[in-house]
């Protein structure tokens, strides 16, 4: 019987411990976070249009001179049919961080849309921290770092700066609000 009660514990002991570390290492449950995105070098081409997943640079198709990509050949059929439905849904938003403020300081989306934001720094490294959406970047000055989501919950989220940068650094916010 210590036996069997043994084998129990250590197995939710374990289970336990690698939720944790799941956890630790930014497994939050925000699968369709793309973060640091850059064209090739097997890095994250952002978001399916259509279906919401992973999007490959092996799935790609131009329209009206502007590649998207897309996670599988269907989705890339689904694409050329109604290319205005799955364009509507991306919002693309370019974010400049600066001591100590966001231009613009309200991002407004609708739920379901594909957020893309463009997140650049004017003067030093800032972050660009939504919680509730699992996105923490760094962005240091003169780079550029792509940030795209499925805006899956309605309401308003503060955006904040991760990384201090001064002394008006806790004054640094800005809003999204999904509706």
């Amino acid at each position: 019987m210590r036996i069997i009660l043994s084998i129990f514990l250590v197995s939710v002991l374990s289970t336990g411990y690698i939720a944790a570390q799941q956890h630790h290492h930014g497994h939050h449950g925000h699968e369709h976070v793309m973060e640091e995105q850059t064209i090739g070098g097997g890095q994250d081409l952002g978001i399916c249009p259509v279906m919401g997943g992973k999007a490959t640079q092996e799935h790609s198709y131009t329209h009206e001179g502007k590649t998207y990509y897309f996670c599988c050949p269907s989705c890339i059929e689904a694409f050329k049919k109604n290319p205005e439905k799955y364009i509507s849904k991306i919002k693309e938003f370019h974010l400049q961080a600066y001591q100590f403020g966001f231009e613009p300081e309200e991002i407004t989306v609708n739920k379901g849309d594909i957020v893309r934001i463009v997140a650049t720094s004017r003067d030093v490294t800032h972050g660009v921290h939504i919680k509730e959406y699992g996105v923490s970047v760094s962005v240091k000055k003169s780079q550029e770092q792509r940030i795209e989501f499925i805006a899956d919950k309605t309401g308003e989220f503060p955006i904040l700066c991760s990384v201090y940068c001064g002394r008006g650094h806790h004054q640094m916010k800005a809003k999204l609000i999904v509706k």
